[in-house]
């Protein structure tokens, strides 16, 4: 083999690995992104058929994504905003394994009995993933989720009284 012919295979494994961990940092990403904007379809086409979510080291439960989507996608007019920026992924691939660890931040709010107030809470903590490969791409098996800290307080909706014009 020529030496040539040496560097592109190498080259090649390399290029896939990058693909593969760019697939998985987007599947990480899908999940914030849907679960905020409440795009069920996209947050879905993140998990196995038979994910779990585990928010037992939070105190949490175990649930399946069926189970989270119906919790969290139930009608609720006091909830008017989350995001879940993700950061500082790791990922470490094993052929069509894989495990991703991620830092994400939480910021909530709802509506309180109060016009022009809101209850905010402010978190992070990180993510553990197992994925998988399967025929449509990386997706999640397993999500371990734990929280490092949180605030709870009650502030003013600048949004809404901006909308307002008060």
């Amino acid at each position: 083999m020529s030496a040539a012919g040496g560097a592109r295979a190498v080259g090649d494994e390399v290029v896939s690995r990058l693909v593969d961990r760019a697939a998985i940092e987007d599947v990480v990403r899908r999940y914030a992104v849907g679960l905020d904007e409440r795009r069920w379809e996209l947050w879905e086409g993140v998990f196995t058929d038979d994910a779990v979510i585990d928010f037992t080291p939070m105190g949490g439960r175990k649930e399946t994504p069926a189970e989270m989507r119906a919790r969290l996608g139930a009608p609720d007019p006091e909830w008017l905003f989350a995001q879940h920026p993700v950061s500082n992924t790791v990922v470490e691939i094993d052929g069509d394994r894989a495990k991703a660890w991620s830092e994400y931040g939480v910021e909530t709010g709802r509506r309180t009995a109060t016009p022009g107030e809101l209850r905010r809470m402010s978190g992070g903590g990180s993510y553990v993933d197992r994925l998988v490969r399967t025929g449509a791409g990386w997706r999640i098996a397993e999500r371990r989720v734990s929280m490092k800290w949180k605030r709870t307080e009650t502030t003013t909706d600048e949004v809404d009284r901006a909308r307002q014009g008060t």
